[in-house]
């Protein structure tokens, strides 16, 4: 933090070294020397926009595997979305436990986003989870 304070006009000008960065659309704040201050409030990490995908991909596919709509196509129209739009949005039915789990909880890896997925991406787990920054664990 650098402090300046100027007698003559009674002026004190304070500066603080931070960044923002985009997260789930929201502007964070990152510390000066890089700290992820988004750590201190759980709340702030958790993606809306991935976590709202996710339920509607789980949702999606249930109406379809229950019968309720017969073909992705059916189920676009009742929705009224585009077929492109809800077969991408399905995909995220093949993410691993581990990185479905991470986003409910909010600790996905720092820049992961909804665009991330909506890219291709590989059905095979372990893959996964190294393409998308998702460090292995031990346990």
């Amino acid at each position: 933090m650098n402090l300046q304070y100027h007698a003559e006009d009674q002026k004190i000008i304070v500066r603080i070294p931070i960044n923002l960065r985009r997260w789930g659309g929201k502007k964070v704040l990152v510390g000066p020397q890089g700290q992820d201050l988004r750590s201190l409030d759980l709340e702030v990490r958790k993606d809306e926009k991935l976590l709202k995908a996710l339920g509607r991909a789980y949702r999606w596919h249930k109406m379809i595997a229950i019968g309720q709509y017969q073909s992705v196509s059916e189920l676009a129209e009742a929705e009224n979305i585009n077929k492109s739009y809800l077969q991408r949005m399905m995909r995220l039915m093949l993410l691993s436990p581990r990185i479905v789990d991470a986003i409910l909880n909010g600790q996905q890896p720092e820049g992961f986003a909804l665009t991330d997925i909506e890219k291709a991406f590989s059905p095979i787990w372990s893959e996964q989870e190294k393409q998308f920054g998702f460090a292995q664990s031990n346990h």
